[in-house]
């Protein structure tokens, strides 16, 4: 969801299923590919992680003052997509590949911040869909479920809805997206569907930074505490408290906190052996 406060917006769970039909809480499938660029994707594991890998080389920029023009890169990134899928295996083509970058542009304005994207590409031609402003659109198997699919939409019809959540944003810069995850959170918990993790990472993209947090969170009875906002107005975060502090500090908390996760194919690949499972055919 491309917003109007500085960021666009994106949320990803970390389930893989396997060849084999089993599944397993570990994979992150988002991540900051340049400045003011972040590329998210689901369908063979494989693919996906061949893509981020070739985009990072390819929009590989030194200058911390310099940006990509999002719509520039969108319109030239297909060709490259087509290349890297049409030379995997024919296996690894039938998990498909669609993928979702978000982006800020760095000389585009409107009033309040740069102008933010969001683009969808679906494999075999990856052609561009865009995302209109504070309007959700998504890839992989959540995108289908229809009860995930009537809320999500409900935020982009419903001007009252999407209007609530905008207040989220007052005095907390990235409210609007935190929110918006928890209650995905919460409703993945609820109907604990086959293929999808209620552990999930939100992403904002903002003009020079990527801000990638997990959804981790910590429930006392019927009060639930957990970070706020993006933290792109705070200082670089502290490292987690250890658990064992944390049932100190508090006794009867319930803590949600993400498990280990892989950042690249031979992680994936390492972890999957180690219990003699296989990374071939992995889907996203």
């Amino acid at each position: 969801m491309p917003t109007l406060w500085g960021y666009s917006f994106g949320i990803s769970d970390i389930r893989v299923t396997l060849a084999d039909g089993s599944e397993r809480d570990c994979l992150q499938k988002i991540y900051p590919i340049a400045q003011s660029i972040a590329l998210g994707f689901a369908g063979s594991v494989c693919i996906g992680f061949n893509v981020v890998e070739v985009m990072k080389q390819w929009l590989c920029n030194d200058k911390s003052d310099c940006a990509w023009l999002p719509l520039e890169t969108v319109e030239l990134w297909p060709e490259l997509a087509r290349n890297i899928f049409a030379s995997a295996p024919p296996g690894e083509q039938a998990g498909h590949c669609h993928l979702i970058m978000l982006s800020a542009d760095p000389k585009a304005r409107n009033g309040l911040g740069p102008v933010t994207y969001a683009h969808i590409f679906r494999s075999p031609d990856f052609k561009p869909v865009q995302i209109a402003t504070h309007k959700v659109a998504g890839i992989g198997s959540g995108s289908f479920i229809e009860e995930y699919k009537k809320s999500l939409d409900e935020i982009s019809e419903n001007h009252e809805r999407n209007f609530s959540l905008m207040k989220m944003e007052a005095g907390m810069p990235g409210g609007m997206g935190g929110i918006l995850g928890f209650e995905l959170t919460n409703m993945i918990k609820r109907t604990n569907p086959s293929g999808i993790s209620s552990h999930l990472h939100y992403c904002c993209v903002y003009l020079g930074k990527t801000v990638i947090k997990a959804n981790d969170h910590v429930t006392i009875g019927a009060w639930t505490a957990m970070e706020s906002g993006s933290g792109i107005n705070q200082p670089e975060a502290q490292p987690p408290p250890h658990s064992s502090d944390k049932s100190e500090a508090i006794p009867r908390g319930t803590y949600f906190e993400m498990p280990k996760i892989v950042q690249s194919w031979n992680e994936l690949k390492e972890m999957l052996q180690s219990t003699g499972a296989q990374a071939e055919g992995a889907v996203a």
